[in-house]
This record gives C-alpha cells, sequence and structure tokens, in this order.
C-alpha cells in the first residue's frame, strides 16, 4: 500500500498494488527518504499514527422467538456490553427475552490503524522498474481490552512488483487482492481514510469497519501473484491466483484443493477537471467438506465507478455472489451456509460523496448488504436472515500535510427477514498524524 494522506485522490488505474492515498491538499505528498545509493537503490518510509474517542449506543442483536432461526453473522455482537432490557409487561412482570440495549465508550484506532512501511526500489533500465514493499499494522487498543495483552504488529503487506509501462507489471507476494479492491478503495478515498465508521465490535480490538458490511466487501491482502497489463487508451487488465480460503463454521466447508483466481477490468479517464474511472472484478473458489466429497462453490462479481468533478467526488458500488458473506469474501459462519450446506447469496450497494473545500473534506456515504434466501429458506419459513443499511457523514480537517481532525457519525440498522432489528448509533473523533 502507498501511503499518502488519502484526500483529494487524482483518479489514475491502481497500479499492482494498492494506492491509498495520493495528494494532501491539492498537492503530491512523497514518502521520506532515508537511503540513496550511488547505483539507484532508495529506500524509503511511508506511515501513521492515529487515535480516536468513540461512542456508540444502541440495540443489542435480538433473540430468535421460539422456532425460529438468526444465523451468526448479521448485526453488530455486542458481547460483554449488552444491558438486559428493563422492559415489563402490563401485570409489572419483565418480558422473557426482551431486546437489550447496549452503550461504549472506547479509546481505540480507526480504519485505519498505526502503520510502518519500508519501500526499496530502483530503475532496472530505461524499459523497466523494481520495487519491494512492506508494511506493519498494530492497532493501540489491546485485544478484549486487556491491557495486559501484547499488541502484536500484522505484516499487512510484503511483495515486490516489477514493471514496465510497455509490458505492464508483476506482483508477488501478499498484497491487495482484486476482488471488491475498487469498493473498498471508495470507502478508504471519499469517506473513512481518516475516519472510524462501523466499529465492527465494541469490545475488542480493531482496526474499525468503516462502511464495511454495510453495501462494501472488505479487499485483503493476501498471498498471490499477480498481472497488471499496461494502459491502453485507458483500459488495464489484472488477473491473479491466490491462497485459497476456509469457510469453517456452519457446512465446516474448511478444505481448499486450488488457488483462487480474480481478475479486474478497469478504465480511466481525465480531461480537465473531470477524472473517471470504471471497474468491474471477479473471484471464484471451491469448498469442500473435511473427508467427504461434498463441495461448493463460491463466486462473485463487483463494479463500479469513481467520478471527480474539480472539488466534488461520488463513487458507487455494487457486488453480488454465492458464499461471499456481509463482511468479506468468502466470510464463514451459519449466515453464509444453510443446514443443507448450500452457500447462500449476497448483495450489496454503496454510494460515498465528498466535498472539498480549503482544508476541509466533507464526506457522507450510504450502503446497503443484503443475505439473500435460498429456497431451502423459504420452505422451512422460520429462518430469518438480515438486511444491513447504514447512513454516514463525517468532516475532515487537514490542519497540514501531515496533521489531521477528523468527526464522524454513523446511523446503522438492520432488519431480519422475520421482523426482528437491530438500530445502532456512533460518534467517533480522531486525531492522525501521516508520513
Amino acid at each position: 500500500m502507498h501511503f499518502m494522506a488519502l484526500s483529494r485522490i487524482k483518479l489514475a488505474a491502481v497500479p499492482a498494488a494498492l494506492v491509498l492515498g495520493m495528494v494532501v491538499g491539492g498537492e503530491a505528498r512523497a514518502e521520506v527518504p532515508l537511503v540513496k545509493t550511488a547505483d539507484g537503490w532508495e529506500v524509503y518510509t511511508e506511515g501513521r499514527v492515529d487515535a480516536f474517542f468513540s461512542y456508540g449506543r444502541g440495540d443489542v442483536i435480538p433473540q430468535a422467538r421460539p422456532g425460529e432461526t438468526l444465523p451468526a453473522g448479521g448485526g453488530l455482537d455486542t458481547g460483554s456490553d449488552a444491558i438486559p432490557s428493563t422492559k415489563v409487561d402490563g401485570m409489572g412482570m419483565p418480558i422473557p427475552n426482551a431486546q437489550g440495549t447496549f452503550e461504549s465508550m472506547r479509546l481505540r484506532s480507526g480504519f485505519l490503524p498505526n502503520i510502518l512501511a519500508i519501500g526499496l526500489r530502483r530503475k532496472i533500465n530505461e524499459e523497466w522498474s523494481f520495487k519491494a514493499y512492506t508494511s506493519l499494522w498494530a492497532t493501540i487498543d489491546e485485544l478484549s481490552q486487556r491491557k495486559t495483552n501484547p499488541v502484536y504488529p500484522d505484516v499487512r503487506e510484503a511483495y515486490a512488483i516489477i514493471e514496465s509501462q510497455r509490458y505492464g507489471a508483476l506482483t508477488a507476494g501478499k498484497a491487495l487482492d482484486l476482488f471488491s479492491r475498487d469498493a473498498y478503495l471508495n470507502d478508504l478515498l471519499y469517506h473513512d481514510g481518516y475516519a472510524l465508521g462501523y466499529p465492527g465490535n465494541i469490545d475488542t480490538a480493531g482496526p474499525t469497519n468503516g462502511m464495511i458490511g454495510f453495501g462494501v466487501l472488505a479487499a485483503f491482502s493476501t498471498a498471490g501473484i499477480m498481472y497488471t497489463s499496461p494502459n491502453l487508451v485507458g483500459l488495464r487488465a489484472s488477473v491473479g491466483i491466490y491462497d485459497p480460503t476456509t469457510l469453517p463454521g456452519g457446512g465446516d466447508f474448511d478444505s481448499t484443493r486450488s488457488a483462487r483466481p480474480e481478475a479486474e477490468l478497469t478504465y480511466d479517464l481525465a480531461t480537465g477537471p473531470v477524472k473517471l474511472h470504471l471497474f468491474g472484478n471477479y473471484a471464484n473458489q471451491s469448498f469442500y467438506k473435511n473427508g467427504s466429497t461434498k463441495s461448493a462453490t463460491g463466486y462473485g462479481i463487483g463494479y463500479g465507478t469513481r467520478l471527480e468533478v474539480g472539488p466534488a467526488h461520488v463513487g458507487f458500488a455494487g457486488h453480488w455472489g454465492r458464499g461471499v458473506g456481509l463482511q468479506y469474501a468468502f466470510q464463514p459462519g451459519e449466515i453464509g451456509v444453510t443446514q443443507d450446506l448450500q452457500l447462500r447469496f449476497f448483495d450489496g450497494y454503496s454510494v460515498f460523496a465528498q466535498v472539498v473545500a480549503g482544508s476541509f473534506d466533507f464526506n457522507f456515504g450510504w450502503g446497503e448488504s443484503r443475505a439473500l434466501a435460498l429456497p431451502e429458506d423459504t420452505a422451512m419459513g422460520n429462518v430469518s436472515l438480515p438486511t444491513q443499511q447504514a447512513y454516514s457523514g463525517g468532516i475532515v480537517l487537514h490542519a497540514t500535510n501531515y496533521l489531521h481532525f477528523d468527526v464522524d457519525y454513523m446511523h446503522a440498522f438492520v432488519d431480519w427477514s422475520l421482523g426482528e432489528k437491530q438500530v445502532m448509533d456512533f460518534i467517533n473523533a480522531g486525531v492522525i498524524v501521516t508520513w
């Protein structure tokens, strides 16, 4: 990931590795150089440190009614922070299994945690260049809020790229995969690059979710090999194979026998103050039940756009697929697999808008993700599946090219198909230092 300050992005074809941010205050930001040798090698560093105050309140996950099934994986599990309901009936007696509430106040990392990245690069000749890159991610909050728990750094990226304008780029190592990459970038660049958003959990460690789970599927840094074609009148194609993921829980599909193929096609156009980026991507993978010939194939497609007209930026993305889940592909657990070992279908849609006004970014977002019923679910008549929707907004002040302040708010709600509900509100404020 190429770290700069994440606002006012200049749209271009996303390179072989994720570009997290492109410019600050309208000017390109350079890395911090460490070493430059006489024979052309350059070593540099990039990164960030942040801290957020986060306050949330709302409903806990509802309990299933007698005879109903609520597959785990939807809504916010408030864990130990659940507050029992005090509702009573007309006789003054507590209502059995009444839905409780939660209230949480935390100090934690945001959508991006503390990051330290080191890059190494050089020109091989006039045609070819080489780059190696590694980044370490670490939160400021501890697992389960226990201050005695150490915070271990996560080697989130470790990859090498060899690239030519004429022949394209080959990336090998651990880098962002292709499926849902640009939808994730929409959220990162136009909404949550300096924010916290949806916490994803309230009683353990981050990073947080931004708008993931609400119209956005997360992309992940994954072991793989990827080829990206050269730019042809704005078109670029990327294809890659990635280490497969297991799908435990539900059907216990935790055996894999082949790598996961993914692909993405992008188109970029820039004319005057208008910049356009279109994208479509795809992934599929087969899963196998341990000690059995039983298998299932998950797949997903993603699509969308980013459009900039001067200071106004808009991003839209959608996805649809089998077994992809609500949070990321391919999400394990009961939400994705029926009792008959079938993979459910999911879809999602998100819209982000950003207005740049001097040193301020004004960010807005909406998203919806749905778990779709299979005929088996409909026939049973007692399976309640979630639709998750959220509205969000925030203001970011770029006090300097390295110091940033954020305030963001999210209203989220989950409606289950048999009538259960969960409503939540979150307000967050943070300070971010980038280099």
